[in-house]
């Protein structure tokens, strides 16, 4: 906040340190009302683990070390020459 901002804050809070406690909580809802209406709605989660886990699935064995390996050199050989 520049010198402007903090100075009509602080008058602000002065203001309303003034109040009744309950015009001060009818201002907080106004303002979380307000504020609100401008914020995105939290989006809705998904199942990942269990999309994952079908994406992962397969009626076949995994992979030895030594296949993943020759793929990888595989790989390198294509990519490297």
């Amino acid at each position: 906040m520049n010198q402007v901002e903090t100075l009509n804050y602080n008058s602000i809070l002065n203001v309303v340190s003034q109040w009744p406690p309950t015009q001060q909580q009818a201002l907080v809802n106004d303002v979380l009302k307000m504020i609100s209406s401008r914020v995105e709605p939290p989006r809705q989660k998904r199942p990942t683990l269990s999309e994952a886990l079908g994406l992962l699935a397969t009626d076949q064995p995994a992979p030895t070390d030594a296949e993943v390996k020759q793929w990888l050199d595989e790989h390198r050989m294509e990519k490297y020459g």
